[in-house]
């Protein structure tokens, strides 16, 4: 019987020295104990932190005038938006829905930043928020929930679709009493305000 040869480890011969060397070092390190923080620095620590607060309370949100804000262009947009939904049914419109949820959640976030003088205006606000994030009642999901997930700008849900679908044709078979009327009635109250 013919006796071949083993194979070659080419790593056999190959020795590191470093690791063995490194493992040695670690087990002999001491370990590190924490010096104390010395009296001084703590209390001008403390000092800092006391002025801080201090200062915060200064300089709080103060109730704004939106006109001219990012949160009323916003505002203008929705509501453009919303004509657009009436006149045109953009549910497969992947640039409309892409756009609509991108404002919305823009809106949302610079709702939370702004603190409004007229206390109708921010009941307008958050109705038009709770009727959206309701929209349809009894639903699993609702519209809210879909543009959230930010539904349109990085997925597009055939629920989201159908909704704004749905909001379309409503409104084409009773203008008067359909949601997308109801919800721009709302912006053009809070317009006035504003």
């Amino acid at each position: 019987m013919i006796d071949f040869p083993k194979p070659i480890d080419p790593f056999e011969h190959v020795k590191i020295p470093e690791v063995k060397t490194a493992t040695e070092h670690e087990k002999n390190k001491k370990p590190l104990v924490q010096k104390p923080v010395s009296k001084k620095l703590f209390v001008y620590f403390s000092f800092l932190k006391i002025l801080s607060n201090l200062l915060s309370k200064f300089t709080k949100k103060t109730p704004k005038d939106l006109d001219g804000t990012p949160l009323h262009k916003e505002i203008l947009t929705i509501k453009k938006s919303l004509k657009s939904l009436k006149d045109t049914n953009l549910c497969q419109d992947s640039e409309f829905l892409n756009y609509f949820a991108f404002v919305w959640m823009k809106f949302l976030r610079d709702y939370d930043f702004y603190v409004l003088k007229n206390e109708k205006a921010t009941k307008l606000i958050k109705k038009i928020i709770d009727e959206v994030n309701e929209y349809p009642k009894n639903a699993e999901f609702t519209l809210g929930y879909y543009i959230s997930e930010f539904a349109g700008y990085q997925w597009v849900p055939f629920p989201y679709m159908e909704m704004l679908q749905n909001l379309h044709l409503e409104d084409k078979k009773d203008s008067v009493n359909s949601h997308l009327s109801h919800w721009i009635s709302i912006i053009d109250e809070l317009l006035e305000l504003i």
